[in-house]
């Protein structure tokens, strides 16, 4: 869904781009010219530009063990585990 100054934007673009396209080699301004001149219009036509949004945060680093530390925790549970002798 676009708003209204969005849809005015975008007609009137594809209107000069039909023009654009449509006039004689000569006398065609360069893609510069033409897109410098297509932005004078939309901020004469109160456009405003609006950034992108911002990158997300990068995920925080997982908590608890890491490494070699899980395998030591690993066994340490394995140690503690029945002393019985099961034959």
């Amino acid at each position: 869904m676009t708003s209204d100054a969005t849809e005015s934007a975008i007609r009137a673009l594809a209107h000069r781009v039909y023009d654009r396209d449509h006039a004689e080699p000569e006398d065609r301004a360069s893609t510069t010219d033409f897109a410098f001149e297509f932005i004078t219009w939309l901020r004469a036509n109160r456009w405003t530009h609006t950034p992108p949004a911002a990158p997300p945060a990068p995920p925080a680093p997982p908590t608890g063990l890491h490494g070699a530390d899980i395998a030591r925790h690993a066994l340490a549970q394995l140690n503690k585990g029945d002393k019985t002798d099961v034959r």
